[in-house]
């Protein structure tokens, strides 16, 4: 082959690689962050809504869909920017690859949506990503982080499943960095996110409170939306004990004011219209957060379910009945649902009378 002949091969193989590199690049709109000026404001872009929910802070809402299971039907991720860099809350579903167990298919170009998402939020700042537990909709988009030009550290709560992320998805677990209950993390411009480990849900279940904002990002730790599932003893044990913690150590960190002001973003807000989703009959509410107050009752419920309250009139425990069946977790039918105030906790009958060492009645015993 001739120096010339050779050339012209050489530029023709570089022109394929650019034109495709630049088509991958075109497979997706940029995002336009600029839409979301104020409060409120919100932009459709590919799976994602995306929601100004404060200043510098967004929610990345994944709508679902109701022909899968579990986070299939819907799951929140959110995004907090500081001076010095941008802290991405949970990953969501994984639509790179799917998740057969959810019955999520994978979706076209899922990776670059998420990336432009992210990145377009961010700005210039850096980025980052923690998630506040290791389940699947949770850490689905850890694979989008990967391998980019853009460096983003990735955090994990120490007590994690350490096995988690190679059995869901097949990435290997020491991607992420892991990190002690209590850990700080500084964005910059007096903003931090404080980790507080609330087990339970998970072994090494964490909820982020932003401060001076006075914003708690829960997952699915306080509340999956509203109320939680804790069928075995020992979670039920754990979660009574850590999140009464919580409530404490948010009693020592934050004024009465500061306190009152709480904002709570959970990983599952379409299930905070309270009583509609285990309860279908029941008139739903309009909440788009939660708050102080719910914190409190959650906690307060899974003590009094430790202390038999709900066996106590008077005691503000009560057993409501039994859970109905749903599509989003057929699982958890049939199990009893105990209130406290605006706070709930799902258990089996069985289940409380042995966490409050109380032998139950021979029909209680489910």
């Amino acid at each position: 082959m001739s120096n010339r002949a050779l050339r012209r091969t050489v530029f023709a193989f570089i022109l394929t690689v650019l034109c495709s590199v630049y088509a991958v690049a075109q497979a997706v709109a940029p995002f336009n962050a600029a839409a979301l000026a104020h409060d409120g404001d919100q932009v459709k872009y590919g799976s994602y809504l995306v929601i100004r929910v404060g200043d510098g802070i967004f929610k990345i809402n994944d709508p679902g869909v109701t022909t899968g299971k579990g986070g299939a039907w819907g799951v929140d991720m959110y995004m907090v920017k500081g001076k010095t860099k941008a802290m991405v809350i949970d990953l969501g579903n994984n639509y790179v690859d799917g998740y057969v167990p959810d019955v999520i298919a994978p979706r076209p170009h899922a990776a670059e949506e998420f990336r432009a998402v992210v990145f377009g939020l961010a700005g210039k700042l850096p980025v980052e990503a923690m998630i506040t537990h290791e389940h699947p909709d949770h850490d689905g988009m850890t694979g989008a982080l990967l391998n980019i030009p853009q460096k983003v550290k990735l955090w994990l709560p120490e007590n994690e499943d350490k096995t988690a992320l190679m059995v869901q998805h097949k990435i290997d677990p020491a991607v992420y960095t892991r990190f002690a209950p209590g850990t700080e993390f500084d964005l910059g411009g007096g903003r931090k996110l404080k980790s507080y480990q609330v087990r339970g849900h998970s072994n090494g279940s964490s909820v982020y409170l932003l401060t001076p904002d006075v914003v708690l990002f829960t997952g699915d730790s306080i509340g999956s939306g509203f109320g939680q599932a804790f069928p075995r003893v020992e979670t039920l044990k754990m979660f009574a004990e850590d999140s009464m913690k919580l409530v404490e150590a948010l009693k020592a960190t934050l004024t009465p004011w500061q306190r009152y002001q709480m904002k709570v973003y959970t990983g599952h807000a379409w299930q905070n219209v309270y009583a509609g989703w285990w309860a279908p009959n029941h008139p739903k509410v309009d909440v788009g957060y939660l708050d102080w107050r719910f914190v409190q009752d959650v906690a307060s419920c899974a003590d009094g379910i430790l202390k038999g309250k709900w066996l106590q009139s008077g005691s503000g425990l009560v057993n409501v009945g039994k859970m109905e069946y749903t599509d989003a977790w057929p699982g958890a039918a049939g199990r009893s649902i105990m209130v406290y105030g605006t706070g709930t906790v799902i258990t089996t009958m069985e289940a409380a009378y042995a966490a409050a060492g109380i032998t139950p009645p021979a029909e209680e015993k489910k």
